[in-house]
Parts: structure tokens; C-alpha cells; sequence
């Protein structure tokens, strides 16, 4: 099983893929898995450059940008399932098309940062997005479930924001909560969903973007500032 591993990561990376890495979902609850006990999670890096320029608010790259690593992450998960598939082995391709959003609670049945966390991507901010060391907030990823035994990662459990509030004070929506996340600990307790979405509405709408993004917790992230340094900006 090492070896479908390696043969996943070599392909995932050579396809475009930034970070790539299992998880064991025996810890979560049954009915969210599809009979699938392990996870891919599969992110792509948000431009740099791009996010440099979001501190005002969504711009039309930026929106080219989400919408070229959303199409990009498909691929990649579809993918990984086609070398899944060839070996004997089931899955559960987790593509934006097969992802269904509860618009009453804004919940999905499996969230792509619950297989991330579990497979040690990073951990959930402070704004309900995924963090990571490598690229800060600035990333998308996707996933999918697999009754392949992979080799996993350590699985990460609390967060790492620590007292940052960054995200918090330039929220235009005032989303977060100043709280930090932790397994188990449910959204509503340290962030605002519907208050993220109405705000990101408003502004798309102002902007001409039909769309429900912001970008601001990603740009003012001391994670993705660190990244961004890495890359001379």
C-alpha cells in the first residue's frame, strides 16, 4: 500500500497539486463516510500575487483565481480516484458538482477541512478556514474518501492561531469570534457563517462578481503574510 501511496503523491504533485496527504476517518462518524475509512486531501496554492492585491476586497483575478484551483482541485481529486479505481479499490470523488451545501445551516455532510485536519493539512482559523504552516489560508483543497489503507499523517486537533485576532479585527462582517477552534468544537461557537456569507454577498454584488467570496482573512492571515514573504512580496 506505501507503493499506491507514492504513486498518488508523484501523480497529484506532477498534475499541479501543492500538498497532498491521507487521513484515517475511523474517527468519524459512520454515516458521514460512505463505508470509506480513509481520506485524501488534496490543496492548490492561491496565486501570491494575487492575493497581494485582495486587501480592499475581491478583485476580477481574484475571482478568475477561485474559480481556476476550484476547476483545477476536480481534476486532481478526479484523478487520484481514476488511480484508485485501477487498483481494485472504491471511492467517493468529493467534486464541487458531488458536494451538496445545506443553504438552511451551510453545512455539507463530510467538510473538506474536517478530511484536511484529520489528515494533518492544517488546522481551522479563527475565520472557519483552513490554515496551513506552508501557505497560510492562502490555498483551496478538496478531497475524497477511499476504502484504500493508506499510510496517514498525524492528525491535527486544536488550532495554532494562539492570541492572533488579525482575522477577527479586519473582518468586514465581523464574523469571527476571537475563539479558538478545536476537535469537536462546533462552527457556531467561534464563527458566523451566515454573517461571512451576507457580507461576501453585498460586496460581490457592489464589485459586479457573481459570486460569495471576500478574501480579507486570507490576505491579513500572519500565515499567509509568512508565505507571501517566501515569495518576495
Amino acid at each position: 500500500m506505501g507503493d499506491l501511496g507514492f504513486t498518488l503523491k508523484k501523480e497529484l504533485f506532477k498534475s499541479g497539486a501543492s500538498m497532498v496527504k491521507f487521513a484515517d476517518l475511523r474517527d468519524v462518524e459512520e454515516s458521514r463516510l460512505n463505508k470509506m475509512t480513509y481520506g485524501i486531501s488534496i490543496a492548490v496554492a492561491l496565486n501570491p500575487f494575487i492575493i497581494c492585491n485582495i486587501g480592499d476586497g475581491p478583485t476580477k483575478e481574484y475571482h478568475e483565481e477561485y474559480n481556476r484551483v476550484n476547476n483545477k482541485l476536480d481534476t486532481l481529486v478526479e484523478h487520484a480516484g481514476q488511480i484508485l479505481q485501477s487498483a481494485g479499490y472504491n471511492t467517493l470523488l468529493k467534486t464541487t458538482s458531488k458536494v451538496e451545501v445545506n443553504w438552511e445551516s451551510l453545512y455539507t455532510t463530510l467538510p473538506h477541512k474536517t478530511v484536511a485536519t484529520r489528515a494533518g493539512m492544517g488546522w481551522i482559523g479563527k475565520c472557519a478556514l483552513l490554515v496551513t504552516k506552508e501557505f497560510g489560508s492562502a490555498v483551496r483543497f478538496s478531497s475524497l474518501l477511499t476504502d484504500a489503507k493508506l499510510k496517514t499523517e498525524i492528525p491535527i486537533d486544536k488550532s495554532y492561531c494562539g492570541n492572533c485576532h488579525i482575522c477577527k479585527d479586519f473582518c468586514p462582517a465581523g464574523a469571527p469570534l476571537g475563539i479558538n477552534w478545536r476537535i469537536g468544537f462546533k462552527r457556531e461557537n467561534f464563527f458566523d457563517a451566515f454573517k461571512c456569507k451576507n457580507m461576501a454577498d453585498k460586496i460581490c454584488k457592489a464589485k459586479g462578481i457573481k459570486d460569495t467570496i471576500c478574501g480579507k482573512c486570507i490576505e491579513v492571515c500572519p500565515w499567509t503574510k509568512k508565505y507571501l514573504r517566501k515569495r518576495g512580496l
